[in-house]
């Protein structure tokens, strides 16, 4: 070895390795940290309180009424068909064809959306209290009732749905989603439940995390060889990340506070997409759900009450809750 060689520490050879190895991590973390811009392009009018995108579908809740727009062009949305409820929509989920909401004391509602240009409510189930949100799996629908807790109903026939029982949550029932033949029910302050649908008789909790200011909106991240199943929900002013790999033991396993107040929460290729209240919107990077990191954002005009990602688009939700007769409406987002 020369004497420049010795004095520098290493090779021309471990030179060239080495700076390999800083390109290859530089390289990395550039991917990991890659930034996400969002920019206007179109609206849907109000008023509207609830969003969801499914391709080039937008489904839109506002008061009693449940509206499915065609956004195949996003700068010009156009209403192809809606229903009208007795009671006020306070949340809805959807699988392909159906969308389940929960209408107030109406209770649930399962709609055939199939056609665009029809929809049909083809059940009801009427649970005691008032009827929040529903989500389908392994042919039963878990419900959310603000009497009942997690309400547990077989739709086998959907025609006329029947009632399997229910779990009082210990706090104030919030949301609920399903992936596979699990549900999963948020409940604040108390916590997370994970249930069993595959279990017959009434519905009893497999695992339980005890969380304060446990979220209020969540949403399910099926897991696979490489990625761990997960819940991200909204709740106590931040986002919070749940393990729930192992039904038997759900561990909460990050906190990430947000600028604003974080009320809802959709996720699309690992990516959560946040409404901020007045901080608009904030994108959240899950590749590493554990330490998860802010990748972009959008600053909205006025509050951000809801949003939905699906794929190149993101809808939000945005108005001024304190105005009465607020007309809240959508702004359609486009990724670049």
């Amino acid at each position: 070895m020369s004497r420049r060689e010795m004095r520098h520490g290493f090779t021309g050879a471990s030179s060239i390795g080495a700076l390999l190895l800083v390109l290859v991590v530089w390289s990395s973390e550039r991917v990991q940290t890659q930034a996400i811009e969002l920019h206007e392009v179109g609206q849907i009018p109000g008023p509207v309180e609830l969003v969801r995108i499914r391709g080039q579908f937008a489904y839109v809740s506002g008061g009693h009424t449940f509206t499915v727009y065609d956004v195949s062009d996003p700068s010009m949305p156009i209403a192809r068909s809606s229903l009208t409820f007795p009671e006020e929509i306070w949340g809805f989920r959807l699988t392909d064809d159906r969308a389940y909401v929960g209408a107030n004391f109406f209770g649930l509602g399962i709609l055939d959306i199939s056609n665009p240009d029809a929809l049909t409510l083809i059940g009801q189930y009427k649970t005691l209290g008032q009827t929040k949100i529903g989500d389908v799996a392994h042919g039963k629908v878990g419900i959310i009732d603000h009497m009942e807790g997690f309400v547990l109903v077989d739709v086998t026939d959907e025609a006329t749905p029947q009632g399997v029982g229910s779990f009082f949550l210990d706090g104030y029932a919030r949301d609920v989603v399903t992936a596979g033949s699990f549900a999963y029910a948020t409940d604040s302050p108390s916590g997370l439940y994970v249930f069993d649908l595959s279990r017959t008789g009434e519905p009893d909790p497999v695992g339980v995390v005890h969380a304060p200011a446990a979220p209020r909106d969540i949403e399910v991240v099926p897991g696979d060889a490489s990625h761990p199943t997960l819940i991200v929900g909204a709740g106590g002013g931040n986002v919070q990340i749940y393990d729930v790999s192992n039904p038997e033991s759900p561990m909460k396993i990050a906190t990430f506070e947000t600028p604003g107040r974080a009320t809802r929460v959709s996720v699309d290729d690992h990516h959560a997409y946040v409404a901020d209240s007045a901080s608009g919107v904030r994108i959240i990077g899950l590749t590493n759900p554990s330490t998860p990191e802010s990748v972009g954002m959008f600053i909205t005009p006025r509050p951000a009450r809801d949003v939905s990602a699906d794929g190149a688009l993101v809808l939000v939700v945005v108005g001024d809750s304190e105005r009465e007769g607020d007309d809240r409406h959508i702004l359609i987002l486009q990724r670049q």
